[in-house]
């Protein structure tokens, strides 16, 4: 049963480590025009047009929490979008392949919505779509009629541009193999880490096992001095591995999940 769980544990990192994320900001309101539950609502109607858009396994929408933990607080997220200037930066600090964002405006007495694209290694502008309506109801109609063809442009983007080659004696061309995006370095290192801090958790919990054995057998009566002693041994040698695999498996599992956060 443990390894099968070490086992699931590693499929779903070597998961994580393969997939480009997409962060979805907090829509922003400039001029408090509409509740902070409403502009909620708008981004999570983005998040979800990104999920049912984008392939599962090959890109991974992140979740207000995912992104509030990179930035500290909800407080420091809500502050930090609203200062930022550059929004591929804001990207880059929650470790994002792509972010995407909406701002709630004002043009006479409509309401305007601007959803902005970029790809956070480039810095550039891949697409974006603005609207205006007289109410909430009217954005989100924009939402539902541009949003998706926002998002398929990051599936256009990861694949490989293919030049087409001149015909030579009415030959067909043959089209260049897809290449796959590979992981970034620090994906590997930090991947490696988790594993490695997984594996010495999953022993000591072995070895913690191993201690209630001993201490068990240390209880039985009628155990000589002798025997007594080299019980209690045993139940401290046990400890001690124990600890030890608690503490370095902590301490790599930690660094990997740093290794993500940071890099």
């Amino acid at each position: 049963m443990k390894k099968q769980v070490l086992f699931l544990l590693f499929l779903a990192l070597a998961a994580y480590g393969q997939q480009e994320r997409i962060a979805i900001i907090n829509t922003m309101d400039d001029y408090d025009s509409i509740s902070v539950a409403s502009l909620t609502y708008l981004t999570d109607k983005l998040r979800e047009t990104a999920v049912n858009v984008l392939p599962a396994d090959r890109f991974g929408v992140m979740t207000t929490e995912s992104i509030v933990a990179f930035l500290g607080s909800m407080e420091n997220t809500v502050k930090v979008c609203k200062e930022s200037s550059c929004l591929a930066e804001l990207g880059r600090e929650v470790n994002a392949d792509y972010v995407a964002q909406g701002r709630i405006g004002r043009f006479n007495e409509d309401l305007t919505i601007k959803v902005e694209l970029y790809s956070v290694k480039s810095g550039n502008l891949m697409g974006s779509f603005a609207g205006s309506s007289k109410d909430i109801a009217g954005l989100l109609a924009l939402i539902d009629e541009k949003a998706t063809d926002l998002f398929k442009r990051m599936i256009v983007e990861a694949k490989p541009i293919v030049v087409e080659k001149p015909e030579v004696a009415k030959l067909e061309p043959k089209p260049e193999p897809e290449v796959k995006p590979f992981p970034r370095t620090s994906t590997w290192v930090g991947l490696g880490l988790e594993l490695a801090g997984a594996g010495l958790l999953a022993v000591g919990y072995l070895k913690d096992q191993e201690v209630k054995d001993f201490y068990d057998k240390y209880n039985i009566d009628g155990l000589d001095r002798p025997d007594y002693d080299k019980a209690w041994d045993k139940v401290e040698s046990s400890k001690t591995q124990r600890n030890l695999f608690y503490i370095i498996g902590g301490v790599l599992l930690a660094s990997g999940i740093g290794v993500h956060i940071c890099f």
